[in-house]
């Protein structure tokens, strides 16, 4: 089986996904962040306080502080969401591929958080971890390996391990009429 007849995503579609994941996760940041500097210019909302001239202990305003929680939380929200509804963030469906677990089965919350915990671990690795996917069989990365995950295509049928064709149902054997004639009365 060639590399075009794999149902598994290849190390480039995945890391191109990952690209325009990136992409939109870094637009977002900066469309919140130029409404939020406008509005605060505006009038409308409490600045960030983190310009020249602030007035001390104004970094930490209850503003601020939700800010923060937006930049961290997007990006989870962002992997864990897509993941568990879809199987696929933006990137992996303009790419056509989908993560779904190594039987097949569609991810849940919660593999879907455990995987995007396991960037992490590709992170850690100096980028290993996610260049492991080029060289391994079934293209999965450390954090596929870790979480039991495969990133398959879409456009091809993704075979179930273990799964067999079905059987069909075993006729009857013939009745043997002799059977049925008892030779004598019925029993009453």
């Amino acid at each position: 089986m060639g590399a075009e007849d794999s149902p598994y995503a290849g190390f480039w579609s995945r890391a191109a996904a990952r690209a325009i994941d990136l992409l939109i996760i870094i637009a977002t940041f900066n469309l919140i962040y130029l409404a939020d500097r406008l509005g605060a210019d505006a009038g409308l909302w409490t600045g960030t306080g983190l310009g020249e001239g602030s007035p001390t202990g104004a970094e930490f305003s209850m503003a601020n502080v939700l800010r923060g929680l937006f930049f961290l939380a997007f990006p989870v929200f962002y992997y864990v969401y897509l993941h568990a509804m879809y199987g696929q963030t933006f990137g992996k469906m303009a790419l056509k591929v989908k993560v779904v677990n190594e039987d097949g089965t569609p991810l849940d919350y919660r593999k879907s958080f455990l995987r995007w915990l396991g960037y992490f671990l590709c992170d850690l690795t100096f980028y290993i971890g996610y260049l492991w996917a080029a060289f391994d069989p079934r293209k999965q990365g450390l954090h596929d390996k870790v979480c039991k995950t495969v990133v398959v295509r879409t456009d091809m049928p993704f075979p179930l391990p273990g799964a067999a064709e079905p059987e069909a149902p075993a006729e009857p054997p013939p009745a043997d009429p002799a059977s049925l004639d008892t030779g004598g009365s019925p029993p009453i």
